[in-house]
């Protein structure tokens, strides 16, 4: 009998442990943007918001509203809406606003000549805002400024002291508005790049001893050599680095009051990259907490039904090393558009696919009218998506093989010589990396990682667990990171590109070299008419199309390296693929075809980079 009580209560024990090292993941953090009209409008609607599924509300807090006469700090009007909104069951985001927003008062309407910065702070220092390179101000201050930093700084300190005490434990941190549009980015009206102002111009002339170059052109990879400037790294490094500094300072302010600090970030990969200085997402993971990556389902020209991005950009964030991670899903312009409907269905997947990756903890959802009773959000059914969501185990499980992890390169230099691109009515260099990750991360035996150049330079662990590079159409690139990648290939990594590999350097100007060395190419002839290929004694064809805005690179192989596609109605030994032991490269971009052949290049271009990947691993055992 003793025995048999014995073992009863190790059973009892064994089952206590194991519901204890295996608790329920935690609800995602779920916040919509709530404004001081949509309260007004309807007072029940932290009630409605909770019933539906939101856990959070972020809401704006002006500088202007707190502090609107000089070191005087008043937060009660802001009392009323935030009450209600913690008493109705949903806790807080509160976004310190101080980058220039105009102002609008609480019915949502305009107030001429006002914006979310005291206005003490523009009479006394009417040089603080940003300038154009047409020498226009802008409502956004120089967040660089000694005079908005030493102002800034105590608004911070008392804003956050002040709502945290108000209310313990419901506010889940406090976001930095540097700019009107509260990323962490230089805001833009138009295409005019900031800041040209004295001051800033001043900073630049001493560092480099030139001016800021002046760029109010678009580089089209289409149109072939881009107009390279001189200085368009520097400028990029200059920006960044400024933003860097302003965003962590500020940050050190929210953290030393025992809280924790949010950074919002802008889509990044596109033709806009470098008006924005977007590529400051590389370089602030050790100052943000919390980082919400953002998409307005909008690409500059149109709008855009894809749910794709979301997951991608949070993927990338991962990489680059912020260890917590919201999505942020706007929909202004497809509610100006009066097609919300539509996109409703489109933020579920996107939400559901982003919030399965294990450093992702929630999202945010705005730019909508609130009808939460019966409006278009609810058919978000938010409650049956948390129901769902489970968050991944470990990679690898017992009895299970080894995936292969393959890093997809997104170099914000690329982007940023091809500013304004879009050569097929969209931006192909886009195209190409976001299509890649899509296609290769549904692949069961393959996990995929965004990663960037930082990730390259800084030698991040995660690159050496990696077994395989994947470059598509990166075609400017610094010599730094192609160095990084042929050591990364020296040691003993699989290097892939899909055509293009830093044909340009980080200023435009031609390399004519896609490490040829490397990939074993030994020359190049492009083709614009398609072309028919044998693969494996298969034919292929492949039919001109605008996304990719060429037809193919036919290359002919160096020795010890060899022709995997080749063009049967040549003499010579040439093709759209070459292969060497560790290396693969496209003449083209199976992963962007779209006609009727595109499922057979798919299943090529997953099949080839697994044999090449495979073979690494293989070789490693």
């Amino acid at each position: 009998m003793k025995k048999i009580l014995r073992i009863a209560a190790v059973l009892v024990s064994l089952v206590a442990l194991a519901s204890q090292a295996a608790p329920p993941p935690p609800a995602p953090v779920s916040s919509i943007i709530v404004m001081p009209w949509d309260l007004n409008q309807n007072q029940n609607l932290p009630r409605e918001l909770k019933a539906q599924g939101f856990s959070h509300a972020t809401v704006y807090l002006n500088w202007s509203d707190i502090e609107s006469r000089k070191g005087q700090y008043e937060f009660a009007q802001y009392h009323r809406h935030l009450d209600a909104i913690v008493n109705g069951g949903l806790s807080l985001l509160l976004v310190i606003d101080m980058g220039g927003r105009p102002y609008k008062d609480e019915t949502g309407q305009l107030v001429p000549n006002m914006s979310t910065v005291p206005q003490w702070i523009t009479t006394a220092h009417p040089d603080m805002a940003m300038r154009n390179f047409s020498g226009d101000p802008s409502w956004q201050p120089d967040f660089t400024d000694a005079s908005i930093r030493k102002y800034a700084d105590p608004f911070i300190a008392q804003t956050v002291d002040h709502f945290s005490k108000r209310y313990p434990g419901k506010v889940l941190g406090y976001a930095i508005g540097l700019q009107e549009e509260h990323e962490i980015k230089y805001g833009q009206m138009g295409y005019q790049w900031r800041d040209y102002k004295e001051s800033t111009q001043d900073a630049f002339a001493k560092k480099y001893n030139a001016k800021q170059p002046i760029i109010n052109y678009n580089n089209h990879i289409a149109a072939g050599v881009p107009k390279a400037e001189p200085l368009l790294h520097a400028h990029k490094e200059f920006r960044e680095t400024r933003l860097q500094e302003a965003t962590c300072a500020y940050a050190n302010v929210i953290r030393s009051k025992g809280a924790e600090a949010i950074g919002y970030f802008a889509e990044t990969f596109t033709s806009h990259d470098a008006i924005y200085a977007t590529g400051v997402v590389e370089k602030l993971a050790p100052c943000i907490d919390i980082a919400v990556i953002d998409f307005n389902f909008y690409d500059g020209y149109g709008l855009v039904a894809d749910p794709d991005v979301l997951p991608t950009l949070a993927n990338y964030m991962g990489s680059l090393g912020y260890k917590k991670v919201m999505v942020g899903a706007y929909g202004e312009r497809w509610e100006a558009a009066k097609k919300t409907p539509e996109l409703i269905p489109v933020i579920q997947q996107a939400v559901a696919q982003s919030l399965a990756q294990p450093h992702v903890m929630g999202y945010e959802i705005g730019g909508f009218h609130h009808q939460a009773g019966g409006g278009p959000l609810a058919g978000l059914q938010l409650n049956k998506l948390h129901a769902r969501i489970a968050k991944p185990g470990p990679a690898v499980t017992a009895g299970t093989e080894r995936r292969v992890r393959i890093g997809i390169l997104g170099s914000t230099t690329n982007f940023h010589v091809w500013h304004g691109e879009k050569s097929a009515g969209r931006n192909t260099h886009r195209d190409a990396l976001f299509a890649s990750y899509k296609i290769l991360s549904s692949e069961p035996g393959m996990q995929v990682h965004v990663i960037g150049e930082k990730t390259l330079l800084a030698d991040e662990p995660i690159i050496q667990q990696l077994d395989a590079i994947l470059v598509p159409h990166q075609a400017a690139m610094p010599q730094n990171i192609k160095t990084k990648l042929a050591t990364y290939w020296k040691k003993g990594g699989v290097l892939i590109q899909d055509m293009r590999l830093g044909e340009f350097d980080e200023n435009g100007k031609p390399t004519f070299d896609w490490m040829h060395e490397v990939f074993g190419i030994a020359n190049i002839e492009w083709k614009k008419n398609g072309g028919v290929f044998l693969i494996d004694g298969k034919v292929y064809r492949l039919k001109p199309t605008r996304r990719m805005y060429t037809s193919y690179a036919s290359m002919a192989p160096r020795p010890g390296y060899k022709v995997l596609a080749r063009e049967p109605l040549k003499r010579e030994d040439r093709g759209i693929m070459v292969r060497g032991e560790r290396t693969l490269a496209f003449g083209f971009m199976p992963q962007l075809v779209e006609d009727e052949t595109r499922d057979a290049w798919r299943k090529l271009f997953v099949r080839e980079i697994s044999n090449v990947a495979n073979s690494n691993t293989s070789a490693s055992k």
